[in-house]
C-alpha cells in the first residue's frame, strides 16, 4: 500500500485539479463525518399521544390493509423481532421503515418497498407501525423514533443513515449508495492493496480509471452516485469506475490521507499507473467533462504512439 500511495502522490504535482463548492472537508486528523441527512417530514401536523409518541393528525384517516410478512419485507411486533430481522441479514442492506396504522402514504411507500425488492435481491425491509402496541412503542422510543415517516438504514447490524420524510427518489439514491450489488459496474474497493491490484490490471489494456471515493454520511456523496453507476455502464468499454469510502477502515484512511484527498466526493483519475487528474464536487456534468477531457488526451497520446511507430 505503501507503494501505490508513493506512486501517486509523486504523479499530484503534475495532475490537474478541478474543485466544485459542493464538497465536504475532512480533516486532517481524522475523516469526520457530517451530520445525519435530515429530510423533513410531509407536511402533517404531529401531536403526542398518551404514550408520548408522536402520531400523525391526518384528516383522511386512510386506513390499508395489513402489509403482508415476506422474506424481504418483514412486518415487526416486537424488539425482539426487529433485532433478529438485522442479524438475519447478514450482508445485506437492511432499512426500517416507520410509520402508523393511518398514515396516508403508506400504501405508496409499500408499492415502493415491493418494487425495490423486486430490483434488488440485496435490500431487506423491516415495516414498523409505531402506534399498533406497547412493544412497538418501547421499540420507537429505544431507536429515538419521534416522527414518522422515517428510514433507518444498516448494515451488519450498524445504523449507518437515518432519513426523515418520504422522497422517493432521494430513497433510491440512497439504496444505491449504501448497498452492494455484485453485479454493479462499478468495482468496490476496501483497501489500498485493492486500487494497487486495479491500477496492475488496467497497465495492460491503458483504460482510464476513475476512483470515486466518498464517506458513508456525505449527502453530495450520495446525490452523486446513480450518475456514476450509470456513467460505469456507458463507459465499460473506455473507462474503469472504482468506489473507496475514506471511512471505510484504517487501511482507506490511510492511503488517502497519504496522497492528500481532504474533501469528498472526490474522483481520482488514473492513466497507466499514475494520477492524472481529480475532480472535487456532485455536479454530474463537471464530472462528465473532466473524464471526456482526459479521454481525448488520451487519445491524442494513443495517436502519437501509433505514428512514432510507423
Amino acid at each position: 500500500m505503501a507503494a501505490i500511495a508513493r506512486l501517486l502522490y509523486s504523479s499530484y504535482s503534475s495532475a490537474s485539479t478541478f474543485f466544485h463548492n459542493d464538497s465536504y472537508s475532512i480533516s486532517s486528523q481524522t475523516f469526520s463525518r457530517p451530520l445525519n441527512s435530515k429530510t423533513r417530514a410531509s407536511s402533517l401536523k404531529f401531536q403526542p399521544n398518551d404514550q408520548g409518541f408522536w402520531l400523525a393528525k391526518d384528516r383522511d384517516n386512510l386506513d390499508i390493509e395489513k402489509m403482508e410478512t415476506g422474506e424481504k419485507i418483514q412486518e415487526i411486533h416486537c424488539t425482539s423481532e426487529y433485532d433478529k430481522g438485522l442479524q438475519l441479514s447478514q450482508e445485506k442492506l437492511v432499512i426500517a421503515h416507520f410509520s402508523a396504522r393511518h398514515y396516508k402514504y403508506n400504501l405508496i411507500i409499500k408499492r415502493f418497498m415491493e418494487e425495490r425488492c423486486k430490483i434488488s435481491s440485496e435490500v431487506n425491509f423491516l415495516h414498523v407501525m409505531a402506534n399498533d402496541s406497547e412493544k412497538i412503542r418501547q421499540l420507537c422510543r429505544r431507536e429515538n423514533i419521534e416522527k414518522i415517516p422515517y428510514f433507518v438504514f444498516y448494515k451488519k447490524m450498524e445504523n449507518i443513515h437515518e432519513e426523515e420524510g418520504f422522497q422517493p427518489e432521494k430513497l433510491v439514491s440512497n439504496i444505491l449508495y449504501y448497498g452492494h450489488d455484485a453485479f454493479s459496474p462499478v468495482v468496490q474497493l476496501q483497501s489500498g492493496e485493492d486500487l494497487e491490484k486495479l491500477i496492475k490490471v488496467h497497465k495492460i489494456d491503458h483504460k482510464l480509471i476513475v476512483v470515486n471515493v466518498g464517506m458513508r454520511q456525505c449527502i453530495p456523496c450520495v446525490k452523486i452516485y446513480p450518475s456514476v453507476l450509470k456513467l460505469a455502464s456507458q463507459m465499460a468499454d473506455r473507462v474503469v469506475f472504482a468506489r473507496m469510502n475514506a471511512d471505510e477502515n484504517d487501511s482507506c484512511m490511510k492511503m488517502l490521507r497519504e496522497i492528500d484527498v481532504s474533501r469528498v466526493p472526490a474522483f481520482l483519475f488514473l492513466k497507466n499507473g499514475e494520477l492524472c487528474g481529480r475532480y472535487i464536487g456532485s455536479c454530474a456534468s463537471s464530472l462528465i467533462r473532466e473524464i471526456m477531457k482526459l479521454r481525448a488526451d488520451q487519445t491524442i497520446t494513443a495517436l502519437q504512439r501509433k505514428h512514432s511507430i510507423l
